[in-house]
């Protein structure tokens, strides 16, 4: 037999007006999770629960009903409040795992989209910077700056790009992340090569995609709210780790 004083999370000596105080509480929060069917179950308990002990007469009989159960073990004031926690902390959750997906949906519109190319770039400026591919020995790269773009080059292939030498430049239409570029010039040839950036396109591409899954499952509808925070949780380990290629690499 359903215990509708636990689902509303009140006493059996609870007073009719702390009955719909509580009533009340739980049904505004379970509203605005409404989209979840998961949350349309728990509000259909509490909307036949205030049904019952809502209403005095109704809720002498089930009190006469309820006495004649077997006991059960009391469960602590503060396991009600844990779970409301729970419950706002899923929705907060399910909403950084929809803002993820939106931004694996991003890159990956930026991927497939056709590359544009920036033809005759002229160098503008190219000079030394740090780059922490490791701790104890960081690595020296070039940042290259154009007219229309902006890259840097690691130090192996840095004597291919110079200052006020006309370069060929393919970057994502969105993102403007540059993944190849072509120096003519270059005593290596024509050949285009890959600056720092783009290996998110390329050898790291199971990242964001693994993101993807991971966030898409924790915006999906009908899942306990573990399942969001826990999600919501990988998937911002996920995102950093993301950034860190795509800053780095």
């Amino acid at each position: 037999m359903q215990n509708y004083y636990r689902v509303l999370g009140v006493s059996l000596t609870a007073t009719a007006g702390q009955i719909e105080q509580a009533y009340l509480a739980q049904r505004t929060r379970l509203r605005r999770l409404a989209a979840d069917p998961a949350m349309q179950a728990r509000l259909a308990e509490v909307e036949a629960g205030y049904g019952i002990i809502g209403h005095p007469r109704r809720r002498l009989a089930y009190d006469v009903l309820l006495a004649q159960q077997p006991a059960e073990a009391a469960l602590p004031p503060h396991h009600y409040a844990a779970e409301a926690r729970w419950y706002h902390y899923a929705r907060i959750a399910r909403s950084l795992n929809v803002a993820l997906l939106a931004c694996c949906l991003l890159l990956g519109l930026d991927w497939a989209l056709p590359l544009r190319q920036y033809a005759h770039e002229t160098v503008q400026s190219r000079f030394p910077v740090s780059v922490p591919s490791a701790l104890s020995a960081p690595e020296v790269a070039y940042r290259v700056h154009t007219a229309h773009t902006s890259f840097r080059l690691p130090s192996a292939i840095g004597h291919r790009v110079r200052t006020g030498q006309t370069i060929t430049v393919w970057q994502t239409p969105i993102l403007g992340i540059v993944l190849r570029i072509s120096a003519p010039a270059s005593p290596d040839g024509p050949a285009p090569f890959q600056p720092y950036g783009g290996t998110i396109y390329g050898v790291f591409f199971l990242l964001p995609l693994l993101l993807a899954v991971v966030a898409g499952v924790g915006a999906w509808p009908g899942h306990s709210p573990e399942t969001y925070v826990n999600t919501a949780a990988v998937g911002g380990l996920l995102t950093i780790l993301t950034l860190v290629v795509l800053l780095c690499f």
